[in-house]
């Protein structure tokens, strides 16, 4: 069944402007068709179609249920800045995986302008991911920060994973508490400064490495949110 994400349930919704072309247009919905509805509070909401014009799509209220979907884990990546075409990649895996936020931060080897992140593109290409996969939630897509900002958010999370290019623990060990927020760091095209990891070990965050081999970041974004979601029994 077709999945859609609205601003507010009512009970017989209407579609308008692009979520309708989405169903008319894009699904080639008709009337009788099955469509489930959600605005993120945890319910799945199916519905019916119960007639299609040109400006709007009706929907007929059948029944809700509890999302299933949706890990129990937060878990939230921070990305140095990339270049366009990676960073929507990364938004739509690591939706698809199960993200809670895309952070994107700005440091000091980064290849691109802040200005070439466009949000509003990329949370709808996270939505489109998160209604592809079932999700009962869209990720938030955050507007870039500075390094200093980033490090200032780090506190609030159970378990901070800095995965350095120039090695360290296994992604394993640096899970403090199962199950508990977890911050997954991970650097642009041109990696970390020694002064970057240096602030980083000031905090106390550990070190991960995710083998000898030198991943791309968008690869190291999609390896490590796989691998955290799989420690914390997220992909079972």
């Amino acid at each position: 069944m077709r999945k859609i994400f609205v601003d507010k349930i009512t009970e017989d919704n209407v579609l308008s402007g692009a979520d309708h072309a989405h169903v008319s247009v894009v699904l080639r919905a008709r009337v009788g068709d099955k469509l489930t509805l959600c605005d993120g509070d945890g319910y799945d909401y199916q519905y019916e179609i119960s007639g299609i014009d040109s400006k709007s799509t009706r929907l007929k209220f059948l029944d809700k249920t509890p999302v299933e979907t949706e890990p129990k884990t937060k878990v939230d990546l921070f990305v140095a800045l990339l270049k366009a075409d990676k960073l929507e990649w990364v938004c739509q895996k690591c939706t698809e995986l199960g993200i809670s936020e895309i952070n994107p931060f700005v440091s000091e080897f980064v290849q691109v302008k802040k200005e070439s992140v466009k949000a509003e593109r990329l949370n709808k290409i996270c939505k489109e991911a998160a209604q592809q996969c079932g999700r009962g939630k869209v990720p938030t897509l955050n507007e870039p920060i500075a390094f200093k900002d980033m490090l200032a958010r780090l506190s609030c999370y159970d378990n901070v994973l800095f995965l350095y290019e120039k090695g360290g623990s296994k992604l394993s060990d640096g899970i403090k508490v199962k199950g508990g927020s977890t911050a997954i760091i991970i650097g642009s095209e041109g990696g970390f400064s020694d002064k970057e990891a240096e602030q980083l070990a000031t905090l106390g965050v550990k070190t991960i490495s995710l083998g000898k081999r030198i991943l791309r970041a968008e690869t190291a974004c999609v390896t490590a949110v796989s691998l955290v979601m799989y420690e914390m029994e997220e992909l079972k």
